[in-house]
């Protein structure tokens, strides 16, 4: 099982967020996508957030190694190879029966890890629900739970732009992400992702799948047919 955010969240309502619990989660998200070794912890005058970015990334290399690396595609981390052993890896998504490929099939997932989908989900999904500070993964896994739902699912395009997308100002757009509306099923997902890769000029597309990870900020990323971008492509 994941390791959990030591610090605890404040209930009263305009208590700032502990420094340590957004350092936490932040050097987790960097250990658990950064094989094989922890990673060095970011010079910043703030002592207390070293403190914390350094225990989570401690934690996070842990659950890599007993549970697996996970791949922070929209922070644009370039995947190590997989024959060096260390690498990410993509698994059986179980979204299609075996021995059905097909080519526009989402039967395969990477386990990824990342704040930037969440945003965007959790905007949509829950209006009103502010992210960031750390409190993104655990807000969107209460969503959830509140409304009784048990995955939500993104379309996306897998390849950046490189410039903000004109007029908005979320995660994912402002890192030249185009994606779709958050869904309930992968069969009301699918057909904005497929469009994508069937246009005059095609591009790579896939499916963000999430599920709730109590604090953490997991999800699945399934490619269109398992096809990812060329940078990307082993």
């Amino acid at each position: 099982m994941p390791q959990h955010n030591p610090h605890p969240v404040p209930d009263e309502p305009g208590v700032f967020v502990p420094v340590e619990l957004r350092a936490w989660q932040d050097g987790y998200d960097a250990g658990i996508s950064a094989p094989p070794d922890v990673p060095a912890t970011p010079k910043v005058r703030d002592t207390r957030y070293m403190l914390g970015w350094g225990q989570g990334a401690e934690a996070g290399n842990a659950d890599g190694r007993a549970e697996g690396w996970r791949w922070a595609y929209f922070d644009g981390r370039v995947r190590p190879g997989s024959g060096a052993g260390i690498g990410y890896g993509p698994q059986n998504s179980g979204e299609l029966e075996p021995g059905d490929p097909g080519v526009f099939s989402f039967a395969q997932s990477w386990p990824c890890v990342g704040e930037a989908p969440l945003l965007v989900m959790l905007a949509q999904f829950a209006p009103g629900e502010s992210g960031g500070e750390g409190l993104t993964g655990r807000r969107l896994a209460r969503a959830c739970a509140d409304k009784g739902v048990q995955r939500l699912y993104l379309a996306v395009n897998l390849s950046s732009s490189g410039e903000p997308a004109e007029g908005t100002a979320d995660a994912l757009n402002s890192a030249g992400y185009w994606h779709g509306t958050v869904c309930e099923s992968l069969d009301d997902a699918a057909p904005e992702a497929i469009a994508q890769v069937t246009v005059r000029e095609p591009r790579f597309a896939g499916i963000v799948r999430y599920a709730p990870a109590a604090e953490h900020d997991f999800f699945d990323l399934l490619p269109v047919g398992g096809l990812l971008p060329p940078e990307f492509a082993d």
